[in-house]
């Protein structure tokens, strides 16, 4: 795969994460009247976006080999570091935090876990298609 195509690939990926921390930043003040940290929320976007980063580089590397399961093995992978890296955050955070942790910021992580995996999906099948 060229360089090219990595950046058509992640391109929507940076699109949301630039959208997701626009949005954070813009609503902080609501978000912390309704006992939302918008900092955890920021610093689990930075992680998710770290991450399809990475197993967007892991996806396009598999779409090289010629056997089709390697593809699907990488998308399955990068679900199970997403989901290690995930709950080893939220375990650090809760254990630093102690009784200052905030569980709904944890949840809207979680529920951008699922954007990102999809994002991410989205981007792996179109790779395939171009195989």
């Amino acid at each position: 795969m060229q360089k090219n195509t990595f950046l058509k690939l992640i391109t929507p990926t940076l699109f949301l994460f630039v959208i997701i921390n626009t949005a954070l930043l813009s609503f902080a003040n609501k978000l912390q009247s309704m006992q939302v940290d918008h900092t955890v929320v920021l610093g689990g976007n930075l992680l998710l976006f770290v991450l399809a980063f990475i197993t967007l580089a892991m996806h396009v590397k598999a779409a090289k080999n010629t056997n089709p399961n390697v593809l699907v093995r990488s998308i399955m992978g990068a679900m199970l570091i997403k989901m290690m890296a995930l709950g080893i955050a939220a375990v650090i955070y809760l254990l630093l935090a102690k009784q200052n942790r905030n569980i709904a910021a944890i949840a809207i992580v979680m529920g951008l876990y699922v954007v990102y995996m999809v994002a991410e999906v989205r981007a792996a099948l179109l790779l395939n298609k171009k195989q």
